[in-house]
């Protein structure tokens, strides 16, 4: 789970209850019936061996405030629950429940208001041996509730409805208040983050950028040991302070590798795992690798295009609807995992999906769907012609052309654009492939630096809560979308307990969403972990937490 219980972007790889967990043991290449919540190879800690080294790839090292827009990345997420405090966990039913760890109890005493009452376990300390406490809670609530802007914040989700945070009755005891009923009250606490980082906007924006001077405001199993910048290392030490079961790894060693060389340095020895995503030829070697397994999960993970609504031509929805119309999203997602075992079907809602009772097929409901004739019929409408004998359509003589931002050396992004130029060009769209780096991409998607921009959206246990991306100013809004109904709906959905009438609102949302076309699904993508076959407890996780204390090597 996310550690702020935020959608998570990446390059190359909403939210569900997972499908029933299947065995778990060694992980094989995914299969339509085989694919689970998790595939971790577990084994219980005490059939472990204690020690060794688990090497892991990183495409780059993020600030370092997970809690901060600018920490929200995927690749920092699992590697932050070795090193904060998760509050919930997720086990395979996919329903967030306290971590005795950090929680003897969360209860409510109110539903509306909804009224919750944390008791902390009193052994549990940041790495300074402070106890974490009330005025914890309370700074997260200060620094997130959307009053002061100047905190880039990965989401003001939850905490926006907060009333209070108080003292309870002991040390331990905090009540958190929210202003009316909060049906996932469990979210804006999933993780807890230490007061004195969160002080003001400069200590937040500004001040986690050097990792081996922040550990004070840190607490898990493991704890940062070196950082060497310059062979961008960094290199993770059981935690003294630690509470609970001592960790079994020696040491994590996290190193930066491009996404187009982890499978290479996986199968020559250099790594122990990495994320294989919607990559064939990873998939490929990594299938191959006589001493490591495929590991693979479902979960609420999606390929996407974001289209930037404040960006040339794609301020016309029309011509975004139209670009739509132009897509085959189902050639893409299969050309896109081609070589790779799993089924692949378009991705037709923007918060629920097919597997959920939920879900309801907005293309089928709004007619926005592959259709390259009703394309060009729109276009025609909206003024966009072809002159005879021209390939690219024109109005008032300027020619219909979009940016397509590709990650080079990501190569389900570069299969995307050139997927989307092919197919655009049948309708009269020219497309422009934009180079970006592993290294810089993120910052020109927060920029609004682009047009079209494709990657993930790494999902969370809360389906219902989708104004980080979606509501005008959102935290991850790079679309730039406005609309006065979905914002309504947003804070409704919120708030509405009974699950039916929940549920009609977030997928009138939906339909809004994608009749905007601001951000299109593609397809539901699988979690697809290599790693070595005795490494234990580590691999395709979904939405369940990384138990880091418990991740070992068999002997």
């Amino acid at each position: 789970m996310p550690a702020t219980a935020a959608l998570l972007l990446t390059a190359a790889c909403g939210s569900t209850e997972p499908p029933a967990p299947t065995d778990q043991g060694g992980g094989t290449a995914p299969e339509e019936s085989g694919i689970g919540a998790v595939d971790l190879n577990s084994v219980p800690r005490e059939e472990l061996q204690q020690g060794g080294t688990l090497r892991i790839p990183i495409t780059e090292f993020v600030y370092w405030n997970p809690f901060n827009v600018n920490g929200n990345e995927a690749d920092y997420a699992d590697i932050s629950e070795a090193l904060f405090p998760n509050l919930f966990v997720v086990p395979d039913s996919g329903e967030p429940e306290p971590n005795p760890l950090y929680l003897e109890s969360a209860e409510l005493s109110s539903e509306d208001p909804t009224v919750v009452n944390f008791t902390l376990n009193p052994a549990a300390v940041w790495n300074d041996g402070e106890p974490l406490g009330v005025d914890d809670f309370e700074a997260m609530w200060q620094a997130c509730n959307g009053e002061n802007t100047e905190f880039q914040c990965a989401t003001n989700q939850g905490y926006d409805q907060i009333e209070s945070v108080e003292q309870g009755a002991t040390e331990q005891e905090v009540v958190v208040t929210f202003s009316g009923p909060y049906p996932d009250w469990t979210q804006p606490f999933s993780s807890l983050y230490r007061a004195e980082g969160l002080a003001d906007p400069a200590t937040f924006n500004e001040g986690w950028a050097d990792v081996t001077q922040i550990g004070d405001w840190m607490s898990g199993p493991f704890e940062v040991g070196t950082y060497d910048e310059t062979q961008q290392v960094l290199t993770l030490v059981p935690n003294d302070t630690w509470w609970g079961d001592a960790p079994l790894l020696d040491e994590i060693q996290i190193r930066v590798i491009s996404a187009d060389a982890q499978a290479n340095a996986y199968i020559n020895g250099e790594l122990d795992s990495f994320e294989i995503g919607p990559d064939p030829d990873a998939f490929q070697k990594a299938s191959g690798y006589a001493e490591g397994d495929v590991r693979s999960a479902l979960g609420p993970n999606f390929r996407h295009f974001t289209f930037n609504h404040e960006a040339g031509v794609l301020t016309d929805q029309a011509v975004r609807q139209a670009i739509v119309m132009g897509l085959d999203r189902q050639s893409i997602g299969q050309s896109d995992m081609a070589g790779i075992d799993v089924p692949v079907e378009p991705l037709n809602n923007n918060i629920f999906l097919a597997s959920q009772e939920q879900f309801v097929d907005m293309a089928a409901e709004t007619g926005i769907d592959y259709n390259p004739d009703a394309a060009r019929q729109k276009l025609e409408e909206a003024g966009w012609t072809l002159p005879e004998g021209a390939t690219v359509r024109e109005k008032d003589g300027e020619p219909l052309e979009v940016d397509f931002g590709q990650i080079v050396g990501v190569p389900v992004s570069e299969n995307e654009a050139l997927q989307a130029q092919a197919q655009l060009a049948e309708i009269g769209v020219q497309v422009n492939i934009v180079d970006a780096t592993q290294d810089n991409w993120i910052d020109k998607l927060t920029a609004g630096e682009f047009e079209i921009f494709a990657f993930s959206w790494i999902g969370t246990p809360y389906p219902y809560q989708f104004r980080q991306i979606y509501v005008t100013g959102g935290e991850s809004n790079f679309g730039n979308l406005s609309n006065e109904r979905i914002d309504e709906l947003a804070d409704l959905v919120d708030t509405t307990v009974d699950p039916t009438e929940r549920t009609t609102l977030a997928n009138e949302a939906a339909r809004l969403m994608w009749e905007e076309v601001s951000t299109l699904p593609l397809y539901q993508r699988p979690e697809i972990v290599a790693a070595k076959t005795n490494l234990a407890n580590y691999g395709a996780f979904g939405l369940n937490t990384v138990r880091w204390e418990n991740v070992g090597f068999q002997a």
